[in-house]
């Protein structure tokens, strides 16, 4: 999720060689050039549809004037830098920040919601380094202090918001306290966790202090709170207060909190409780409300751009900020595993290595383009037409591209595509709260009738790639290659003789069973769907329905909807898909938690402390507003969530979240069903300063401030 921390989530040395790389004038130029490192790079980029090669020699960091040849002549028109122009196809949720990493997170939302909240730290491009954004360094160890345990961070004193004010330890602290104090749900409580962090203080306008009731693990620290976002107090602060006022006098009741309050036969303990527990959550509720349905006060951010206009259902436009401290910033990444920043200002900050080795990465940081502007379309299809006919420049998509689609689009004049491997994941959910869904032996059937190899062969023409493990094998140091199926490469008739056996042994049984010709038909594609499907309770399997997007938005997840759905209807259940608008999947998934089974997908984070967010029991969305939509209860799998979530040894985590995989894949709240490849379009007249990234240039938001686009 891109540096997602969930979901989502510069460079100037040699810029005068940047900007001749966008166009400039014909003739020769004297320029001054600082060199940073040792090395001789040589950069090939496109102008005006013509390869021209760029040599430079990086010497120590100096000052020397050469002479800059001219471009070739066909490339001499272009200028740097456009405004750029990307297609989306769905509109955003919220322009409130608290909003989208609450109840109304989307990949769309995302797109436009990049760099409004910065962060002390961040992940480097392409090797996703551990390295300082707003930090002056990297943080020190922990530091215990009576019963807690501290972390102090010095910030850099020149960043400001888009509106001049200083970005402070202030800011930090009121973004953090606010998460804890109004017990923000969504994406907030996986990245500021309420389990371990117990304040935040400020030390000075310029240093602040987080506070732990225990040695924080990478999940909590490294990959959550230090890469947290930061909102301005000064703009947000008023509204955080008319939240708070909702909870001002309300203290957490002393019972416990009953399990079930709608239980017919509650004692009167239980039923004061209840009262006391509600009242309690009611309050908060309000709170959260005032603060998730607020408009945002202004558009106010931290990063390269800000979001000024929002018109839904046709645009949304943002301005490049003027005050973006890290506007002209160069990194530059060596082999030896360093990471270098040098700021305009001619600060330098490295780390990991010595930078001895071959230069794999060279950037000078936007933004460039003075509006990013995002034009939606009614579909994938009308997009991707615009990107060929050359009215956008880029076209973000998270979904599906029919081969057909994409083979029109790379026929538009100047577009050319880039592969990547994907960084998501697409998957069946069960509502593991009601029966039948929450019966390990029916998730096991599902999981034995869905043939994913056949849908992805024979039905999407190998577009997909089918997968058993929540992790993705792009992400290779964590993915456990060891998690797959038994059921791979087994006849229709085999997968549905196994179901029937996996049911009848649980205390399944039909009024009629399914029955094919097995001699002559194993395949068995002249299935007579059993009947009369009763659960082991006796009562008769109600009727179910798959949720998931339509064709027109994704026809992948569409397909294996209808493929299960079938699969399922010849084993005698009573399951119908129902395909619907994404926005429309949104509030029985993640509000209300109403639904039978769902297929949706995420863009997920490089560290997979997903592995908890989505699984571990405290995160049910019924009761806490978190991602475990399933409702997945699992106390063994709990403990290894908190002992995960704890570590601090990166090759103890991995071990862990192994282990972790290898669990879900016998459980099965999820089944996971495909990754695919991440496959860009993009017109070659925007230069990018890589294209080569787990998760493509989708999961960077299209490089919105360091992409550069010709005119």
């Amino acid at each position: 999720m891109s540096k997602r921390l969930f979901l989502v989530l510069a460079a100037f040395a040699a810029l005068a060689l940047v900007l001749a790389a966008c166009g400039g004038t014909s003739e020769p130029q004297v320029v001054e050039v600082t060199r940073v490192v040792t090395e001789t790079v040589v950069e090939t980029v496109i102008q005006e549809g013509e390869p021209v090669e760029v040599t430079r020699v990086v010497t120590e960091t100096i000052v020397e004037t050469v002479v800059q040849e001219a471009p070739a002549e066909e490339a001499a028109t272009g200028e740097c830098c456009d405004n750029y122009t990307i297609g989306i196809f769905e509109d955003p949720l919220t322009t409130n920040y608290w909003s989208y990493l609450g109840p109304n997170n989307s990949v769309w939302t995302a797109y436009i919601m990049d760099g409004v909240a910065p962060s002390l730290y961040t992940l480097s491009d392409q090797r996703f380094d551990f390295v300082p954004a707003l930090a002056k360094d990297l943080p020190p160890e922990p530091t215990e202090e009576g019963d807690l345990y501290s972390i102090t961070v010095e910030m850099l004193e020149g960043p400001t918001w888009s509106d001049g004010e200083p970005i402070t330890a202030n800011d930090v602290a009121f973004t953090v306290n606010t998460s804890l104090d109004l017990v923000l749900t969504g994406n907030w409580p996986a990245i500021y966790r309420p389990e371990i962090i117990d304040s935040v203080e400020v030390v000075d306008d310029y240093t602040v202090k987080f506070y732990f009731t225990d040695i924080p693990g990478l999940a909590q620290w490294q990959y959550a709170a230090a890469q947290g976002p930061i909102l301005p107090e000064h703009i947000w602060g008023p509204v955080v207060e008319e939240a708070k006022t909702f909870i001002a006098d309300v203290t957490e009741p002393e019972m416990e909190r009953p399990e079930d309050c709608e239980a017919e036969d509650l004692s009167d303990d239980a039923k004061a409780a209840c009262e006391a527990w509600g009242t309690y959550d009611e309050a908060f509720e309000n709170a959260r409300e005032t603060l998730y349905g607020a408009e945002a006060p202004s558009s106010v951010v931290g990063g390269g751009y800000t979001t000024d206009q929002f018109e839904p259902g046709a645009f949304v436009q943002r301005t490049m900020n003027e005050n973006y401290f890290f506007a002209g910033a160069q990194v530059v990444e060596s082999d030896d595993g360093q990471w270098m920043q040098t700021l305009a200002d001619g600060t330098t900050r490295s780390f990991y290595g010595d930078g001895s080795g071959e230069v794999t990465l060279d950037y000078v940081g936007g933004p460039y383009s003075p509006n990013v502007i995002f034009s939606l379309y009614g579909d994938q299809s009308a997009a991707f037409l615009a990107l060929a006919n050359g009215e956008v420049d880029y076209v973000l998509n998270p979904l599906s591209l029919a081969r057909g689609l994409r083979e029109q689009a790379e026929q538009g004049e100047g577009v050319v595509t880039y592969t990547n491997p994907d960084n998501g994941l697409f998957y069946l959910a069960f509502n593991m709260r009601k029966e039948p869904y929450s019966l390990p032996e029916f998730r096991q059937a599902v999981d034995i009738l869905t043939d994913k190899e056949f849908v992805a062969d024979s039905v999407l023409q190998g577009s997909i790639d089918p997968t058993y493990s929540v992790v993705p094998p792009g992400n290779v140091f964590w993915f456990n290659e060891e998690v797959t199926s038994e059921n791979i490469g087994l006849s229709r008739g085999e997968r549905l003789d196994k179901a029937i056996q996996v049911l009848e042994d649980a205390g399944w049984t039909w009024d009629t069973k399914p029955e094919w010709d097995r001699e002559n038909d194993p395949d068995a594609e002249n299935v007579v769907p059993g009947t009369g499907l009763r659960m082991p309770s006796g009562e008769l399997m109600p009727e179910a329905t798959i949720l998931g997007p339509g064709p027109a938005y994704d026809p992948q997840r569409a397909s294996f909807n209808q493929w299960i759905s079938e699969w399922l209807r010849e084993l005698g259940m009573p399951v119908q898909s129902e395909l619907a608008g994404f926005n429309t999947i949104l509030n029985p998934v993640f509000i209300d938690a109403s639904f039978d089974m769902y297929i949706l997908g995420w863009g997920l984070g490089i560290y997979p402390d997903y592995l908890c967010d989505f699984f571990a029991s405290w995160n049910d969305t019924a009761t806490s507003g978190n991602y475990n939509t399933p409702g997945y209860n699992n106390a063994e799998y709990d403990a290894l969530c908190e002992a995960f979530l704890a570590e601090t040894n990166i090759e103890e985590a991995q071990t862990e979240a192994r282990e972790l995989q290898a669990f879900l894949a016998k459980d099965l709240p999820y089944m996971p069903l495909f990754n695919r490849q991440s496959i860009d379009l993009i017109n070659k007249r925007v230069v990018l300063p890589y294209t080569e990234t787990l998760g493509g240039i989708s999961d960077a938001n299209g490089m919105q401030v360091d992409a550069q686009v010709l005119k």
